[in-house]
């Protein structure tokens, strides 16, 4: 999880002239705003340096949620990180053109030689090869890339790429900008909320409760 202090310098001050039910209604009317502002947010953020889908790391912000002063926001995080399929895996190709040089003189070097896996985590970096992994489909349908392990041959392991947490909290270049930009929009969202309410009551409709 993600604690983020919001800046709202003014809003308390509101509270002296407002009366407690439209100070009340003002607040929830701009943690409705802000809340809906975090998962795009975040998936903007990442996905300028990751190679990841949109919907794939909203899939991942299982929650946000305010203080009922509106002061502080909370945003839960998915512990499954996406898999390497999800950073955009391709599939590796077998080496080609190898000939037979006689009986018990084995096989020529193949003339075409094969090509692993790659994916692609940062964009900066592009697509890397990953060793020893290969593609298959699990048991529920899902791609995956698999390696086999060292320790215990017969066993399989999926290949996973960063996690939306981790990105956003501490384990990247990126966290403290991520961070920063993402608490910069929701103080955006949630003054543009309650001024929202304010607006409507001004005009004489009471605002939404």
């Amino acid at each position: 999880m993600a604690n983020l202090s919001l800046s709202l310098s003014g809003i308390d001050n509101l509270q002296r002239f407002l009366n407690p039910e439209l100070h009340l209604r003002a607040v929830k009317g701009g943690i409705a705003y802000a809340s809906r502002s975090v998962p795009p947010a975040v998936s903007q953020g990442i996905r300028k340096s990751y190679y990841l889908t949109a919907s794939r790391i909203k899939q991942d912000i299982s929650g946000v949620r305010f203080t009922e002063q509106g002061t502080t926001a909370t945003i839960s995080f998915a512990r499954r990180p996406p898999t390497l399929t999800q950073y955009g895996a391709r599939p590796g190709t077998r080496a080609t053109g190898q000939r037979g040089l006689g009986r018990g003189r084995g096989w020529s070097p193949p003339s075409k030689p094969g090509r692993p896996v790659t994916a692609t985590i940062l964009r900066s970096e592009g697509r890397k090869p990953v060793a020893g992994a290969f593609i298959a489909t699990g048991n529920n349908g899902n791609t995956l890339v698999l390696r086999r392990s060292t320790s215990k041959p017969n066993k399989l392991y999926a290949i996973y790429g960063p996690s939306i947490g981790s990105i956003f909290l501490r384990s990247s270049a990126i966290a403290d900008q991520l961070q920063s930009d993402v608490q910069a929009r929701i103080n955006e969202q949630f003054i543009r909320g309650f001024q929202r309410v304010l607006d409507s009551a001004a005009r004489g409709y009471g605002g939404r409760r």
